[in-house]
């Protein structure tokens, strides 16, 4: 008989049924008692004492039981260099209790960002922590429920950003959540962390649809032309807008003046479309924001002037970057439109 018929399967504790339900249980519990105690955060917000949880890593308890043991061989054999060794170390760690937990106290979160994406890609949740302190904090890391970042140092008198991953599945506003914000300098003995329940949410565009259908033309009235180049006649300059070509810009008048300026042309075939909700006749309501998504991705990139229809809500024309995520924004906001 092959020795391979004799293994046994490994069984670890986290794979137990009974112990992952309880670990659940457990954190649950443990969310709504810090949350009743803390309750929902505004920013600006200082991390003071009673906000801060502090307990030993693993690392930790192997650290303080070899340390225990090291007190009871000393006592049993009366040797005072074993004793001298064991203070030391417990001195040790007493002082990376001390510094883990002054770490976070009195840092100063003032700002959060969650920078929006297409459904299914990964966005990075920022915070913003403001270090007033004479001292430098080290290895500090943001955790949100999906896992945490990497760690980042923020100098005294100074500020820095601390970014954890957001993973995203559906279109919508999804809400930030809880936060967590720890760190085990020195030593990882110990960790210290504080809870933030912050009002903020991060927008999550439609994903553009592989095969859209082709998108219609909807050019609009005289009002909606654009400035273009070839044989049209000068019509005069105009403020310079976002998304406008180089090719339009009046350097003699730059030179002159360090104001940009655009020329204008008159006569141009170049009309404004309209991305329209109700030109789309067919499928399910996310499908057709898909398939928006993907004109107003492709619009853009052709650095065209268009503009959005949707029930309850248009954007005027426009070009460039802001006005495209601007379209998007109001694709990812439809739910609360009644739709």
């Amino acid at each position: 008989m092959s020795s391979t018929q004799w293994r046994f399967p490994s069984l670890r504790l986290g794979q137990l049924p009974i112990w992952r339900s309880f670990r659940q249980r457990s954190s649950a519990r443990l969310n709504r008692w810090v949350r009743r105690r803390q309750g929902s955060d505004a920013l600006p917000l200082t991390l003071v004492s009673r906000r801060l949880y502090i307990l030993p890593t693993s690392i930790g308890l192997t650290f303080a039981i070899v340390c225990f043991a090291m007190l009871l061989g000393s006592m049993n054999y009366n040797n005072s260099m074993g004793f001298a060794l064991t203070f030391l170390l417990a001195a040790t760690g007493l002082v990376a209790m001390h510094r883990c937990h002054q770490n976070l106290a009195g840092l100063r979160i003032v700002d959060v960002q969650c920078p929006s994406v297409f459904a299914g890609d990964t966005t990075q949740i920022a915070l913003l922590a403001e270090n007033d302190g004479h001292t430098e904090r080290l290895e500090i890391r943001t955790r949100s429920d999906q896992g945490a970042g990497a760690p980042a140092d923020i100098p005294p008198q100074s500020r820095g950003w601390v970014r954890a991953p957001l993973a995203t599945s559906q279109r919508g506003v999804l809400p930030i959540g809880r936060l967590g914000l720890n760190s085990q300098f020195p030593l990882n003995l110990l960790k210290t962390w504080s809870w933030l329940y912050l009002d903020a949410h991060c927008l999550v565009w439609p994903k553009p649809a592989s095969d859209p259908p082709p998108r219609p033309l909807s050019p609009s009235d005289d009002s909606g032309q654009v400035g273009g180049s070839g044989d049209e006649d000068f019509a005069g300059l105009r403020d310079y807008r976002d998304g406008d070509s180089p090719r339009l810009i009046a350097w003699k008048t730059f030179a002159r003046s360090d104001e940009i300026k655009a020329k204008q042309f008159e006569g141009s075939n170049v009309a404004t479309d309209w991305v329209d909700y109700d030109s789309i006749q067919s499928g399910s309501v996310e499908r057709r924001l898909s398939i928006l998504a993907a004109w107003v991705v492709e619009a853009d990139a052709a650095g065209e002037q268009f503009g959005l229809r949707l029930p309850g809500a248009n954007i005027p024309p426009g070009r460039g970057r802001d006005h495209r995520d601007a379209c998007l924004d109001a694709l990812a906001r439809f739910v609360a439109l009644g739709r």
